[in-house]
């Protein structure tokens, strides 16, 4: 069995791995912002996409933009922590999702605040589905979202028989959000590479810190629902 010191301190490698990759995520957006033949090449690589449009995907793409939009995202949040709450009957377990999926969400907007990348040129490209007028581009917000939720997800619901379909599930919605960002025109091909990389790192960043805070809580509070939290957290079921 793993003594708690040796939990403790995989924890910090674990997260110091996390703040390294995020690091690199921020500054590959700031080498991209200022590579302006790189941002040539991905926006010519834009517009041949464009040319594949069919009604089918104009659907597939729209209903995720829709889906995982800022309109929508703050419900799907609570719906994933009354999932969570349902599956693992466990209140620190949906208040674990609600803090490792919002938290890192909030930090891509500011990781486009200092990266500072435009979006691509929409208006130019000859088949145009939506129009995002000025804003940032690196990384993805929606794509971002769908990976914070569904990775959050991953992390908080331990049941061994949800976890293959929910990884396999995950995959594909990212993918398919990705996909569709780029399909629209709206982000570069490195954009939504970077949400799916920056929300990994992110949620785990932050999962690790929950699971360090609950550890200490639990220690200060011997009996105290933390404990239940940090046990349930760290078993493997």
């Amino acid at each position: 069995m793993i003594s708690e010191t040796h939990r403790r301190s995989m924890l910090v490698r674990v997260a110091l791995f996390a703040m390294a990759v995020l690091l690199v995520v921020v500054g590959a957006g700031l080498v991209l912002t200022a590579q302006g033949g790189w941002t040539a090449t991905e926006m010519n690589f834009l517009r041949q996409v464009n040319f594949a449009h069919t009604p089918q995907l104009d659907s597939v793409a729209m209903g995720i933009n829709w889906l995982f939009g800022p309109a929508v995202a703050p419900a799907l949040v609570v719906l994933g922590c009354g999932v969570v709450l349902l599956l693992e009957r466990k209140a620190f377990s949906a208040l674990q999702l609600f803090v490792i999926v919002t938290l890192p969400w909030m930090g891509n907007e500011a990781v486009k605040a200092l990266v500072g990348r435009p979006r691509p040129n929409i208006a130019s490209l000859p088949h145009i589905l939506v129009l995002e007028p000025g804003g940032l581009s690196f990384p993805s917000g929606h794509t971002s979202f769908a990976a914070c939720l569904l990775v959050g997800m991953i992390l908080t619901i331990r049941g061994r028989r949800w976890r293959a379909p929910l990884i396999a599930a995950a995959i594909m919605v990212v993918l398919a959000t990705a996909g569709s960002r780029v399909y629209l025109g709206v982000h570069y091909p490195t954009d939504v590479a970077a949400s799916i990389v920056y929300s990994v790192a992110a949620v785990t960043l932050i999962n690790v810190m929950w699971l360090l805070l609950m550890t200490h809580w639990a220690r200060r509070r011997p009996g105290a629902p933390a404990v239940h939290a940090v046990r349930g957290a760290s078993d493997d079921r």
